[in-house]
Parts: C-alpha cells; structure tokens; sequence
C-alpha cells in the first residue's frame, strides 16, 4: 500500500480536516488517518463517498501518476 498523495492533496485544496472527512465517512479520524497514509485501504463505499466530497472521479484521488521518464544513454 502507498500513501494516498492524491487524496491528501484533495483534502489540502478544499481546506478540510481529517476528522471532519472521518465523521463524514462515519470512521474514527485515526482510522482515516492510517486509510489515507496506506497503512490501510479504503471500501469501495468510503471511496465513492470521497469522490462525492471532492467532486471528482475514483481515478483522481486514487490512481497513482505515471512519469514519462526516458533513459538515455
């Protein structure tokens, strides 16, 4: 599991704190604390509710980016 950089970001962009995100997915905030850092994963349930709160897809907040980077030799 990897940290959940989009979602952090997410949450940072609409100013709200993890606990005020927990009580609206009806979690403790040290659950959605660890769930956001990787340490566990979300339901499918909690991550639509996300993509609600966001207003964004699933793939925004929990698709990792992939870097276009070229060796060269």
């Amino acid at each position: 599991m990897t940290k959940n950089i989009n979602l952090y970001i997410a949450r940072r962009e609409h100013d709200i704190y993890q606990k005020d995100i927990a009580n609206k997915l009806g979690i403790h905030p040290q659950t959605y604390h660890e769930k956001e850092r990787g340490k566990k994963d979300f339901t499918l349930t909690e991550a639509r509710m996300l993509a609600q709160i966001f207003e964004c897809t699933l793939n925004d907040l929990f698709q990792e980016e992939k870097t276009n980077l070229k060796v060269v030799d």
